[in-house]
């Protein structure tokens, strides 16, 4: 990438301000603004650093408006839906779904600091601060896309009604209230893992129980050896605030006494999920060590109906793709229909 001139010249309007308010001190120790002048002292702030954003946008092979209108449509939809107050996603992450330029913008703030306090040079920072925005941009792109398909299966499924699922007194999962959506969220307890939330389906005429884990957290549903409880007391089941890839776990039930747990982890007990649904890209399937860790997940919770490897940025080849457990391998992009498979596996 190279980086236009123009934040350079807004980086020059913020050192002339400095420069002339000697009450701004900067040093590479200490920064001290005073109140009166901070106002404007932003103002330029940003300034560079919307500037910056806005030419590296234009170097990127991802349409992150095509990720945006789908998915604040899909939010908009699951929030009517469900009737539900709203949904709850990481702040860097839903800033960056409802406003990528303003998302990617919050990536620039310690290093721009950094730069003006001087420790880096304007070349260290341009350098940097692309690498930084590059990562920023693949990471949440990512998770925006997770969010706005598994929003999709949602909806596909017609959804009239939807439910929290808590534990009683005996830890027994039941359905309460829903007010909100938070991928990852679950009612807190050290070793159950169990759905986050419910749907009525009208297209199926049933419940779908899902959770939404870290893709990473399944290995340790079944620990290789126990765990004593005291050791995972501080545990509460909740990773909402993680900005890392997730997996869907969907379950069909006749009604609402039966919620599965879908790990003891303390007893090494799993319940399978009917269906598994993963997130990748072309690139990650291209990759020998992520085909082993999606086998092995697939070996700890053994989907009753299967699997979907949905992938986000399908090319124009077919992709040849080795997994020794049957998966079906979804090329969906944006395109609904694609995902109505799911569905139909479901239902059948």
């Amino acid at each position: 990438m190279s980086v236009k001139a123009e934040w350079k010249t807004k980086l020059e309007i913020l050192r002339d301000y400095i420069a002339s308010n000697p009450e701004i001190f900067i040093n590479t120790h200490e920064v001290s603004i005073p109140e009166h002048l901070r106002k404007r002292f932003y103002e330029y702030f940003d300034d560079i650093r919307h500037s910056f954003v806005r030419d590296f946008i234009t170097s990127l092979p991802l349409d992150l408006n095509l990720l945006r209108d789908n998915y604040v449509m899909a939010e908009k939809e699951i929030v009517s839906a469900l009737k539900i107050d709203r949904i709850d996603l990481p702040v860097d992450l839903m800033s960056f779904l409802h406003n990528p330029e303003k998302g990617m913008v919050r990536a620039l703030y310690n290093r721009l600091y950094e730069m003006i306090q001087d420790k880096m040079t304007i070349e260290e920072f341009e350098k940097i601060a692309v690498n930084d925005l590059i990562y920023v941009t693949e990471a949440m792109y990512r998770l925006g896309y997770e969010a706005w398909a598994a929003f999709t299966v949602i909806l596909l499924l017609e959804p009239d009604k939807a439910f929290s699922v808590e534990l009683d007194d005996n830890f027994e999962p039941f359905a309460g209230e829903l007010r909100e959506i938070a991928f990852g969220r679950q009612f807190s307890h050290s070793t159950k893992r169990i759905p986050e939330f419910i749907i009525h389906s009208k297209k199926m005429e049933s419940y779908v129980a899902l959770k939404m884990p870290l893709a990473k957290e399944i290995s340790g549903y079944y620990p290789l050896h126990e765990i004593p409880q005291k050791m995972m007391r501080d545990r509460t089941g909740d990773t909402s605030y993680a900005l890392e890839s997730r997996v869907m776990f969907l379950s069909v039930l006749k009604t609402l006494e039966n919620i599965p747990v879908y790990a003891e982890v303390h007893e090494r007990k799993i319940k399978s999920p009917d269906f598994i649904i993963e997130f990748h890209t072309e690139q990650d399937l291209n990759n020998r060590d992520n085909i082993i860790q999606i086998e092995y997940r697939t070996e700890i919770m053994k989907p009753i109906l299967g699997e979907a490897l949905v992938i986000m940025n399908p090319g124009k080849e077919p992709l040849n793709v080795t997994i020794e457990k049957p998966s079906k391998v979804i090329l969906a992009g944006f395109e609904k229909s694609k995902l109505q498979y799911i569905i139909d596996v479901l239902m059948s």
